[in-house]
């Protein structure tokens, strides 16, 4: 079994939690660990032991690891043992297709000119990716993108699509650090985004979207 340092238990907290509840916060710890390459693509294990190294039951992480085969981040490879899976380059594709227009979606439903807060909450997740791709740090960087389209997402107070965008958007999210490139330009790359949000020119950042989309499928 492979040495994964970065898979540590749940916190204690963790235990009290009722059924529903602790099988989220499992599926959130695998996820991450998804995300960031802790699980590589692959690599085999099995329930028991993920359950050990996260410190909880059986059952709600079996819950956890349907939830993520469902995601199409892991298969069964066994009764008992999930696969990593690798994203492709037309899985990729599709989900970009999905997210652009979950994304566009929320643009659309969010109440125009955005809030202070919304923008505030743009710049800074902004300048996290930028932070982040200066550093060459892939992963930070995707979390930070997906933080800013969050921001969307969440002012257009749609649940089922906050709930379908909650779906993709990790399967998004380790694609991009696993497949895809950082952009050359990437200080300037939110600024058109930022300027139409902060003139709320609505059909402006809609091109925005439409254009960054389009440019980042694989």
């Amino acid at each position: 079994m492979p040495d994964l340092p970065h898979l540590a238990p749940l916190p204690s907290g963790a235990a009290t939690d009722d059924r529903h509840a602790l099988r989220e916060r499992i599926h959130d710890a695998l996820v991450g660990a998804l995300v960031n390459g802790t699980l590589a693509p692959g690599q085999e294990h099995g329930e028991p032991w993920l359950a050990q190294q996260l410190d909880v039951p059986l059952a709600p992480l079996r819950e956890a690891l349907l939830l993520l085969a469902s995601q199409r981040l892991v298969e069964y490879a066994g009764p008992e043992n999930v696969r990593v899976t690798s994203p492709d380059a037309a899985s990729c594709r599709h989900t970009a297709d999905v997210l652009h227009g979950l994304y566009r979606t929320a643009l659309l439903g969010a109440p125009w000119p955005l809030t202070e807060d919304d923008l505030d909450a743009l710049r800074n997740c902004a300048t996290a990716y930028v932070r982040a791709a200066a550093r060459r740090n892939a992963v930070e960087a995707a979390a930070g993108e997906r933080a800013l389209w969050s921001v969307f997402v969440h002012a257009c107070r749609n649940p089922p699509l906050h709930d379908a965008v909650t779906r993709l958007a990790p399967v998004w999210q380790r694609a991009q650090h696993l497949r895809l490139a950082l952009p050359a330009d990437f200080e300037n790359v939110w600024d058109a985004l930022l300027d139409a949000c902060a003139a709320g020119d609505r059909q402006r950042a809609l091109r925005f979207v439409d254009e960054h989309w389009q440019s980042r499928l694989p």
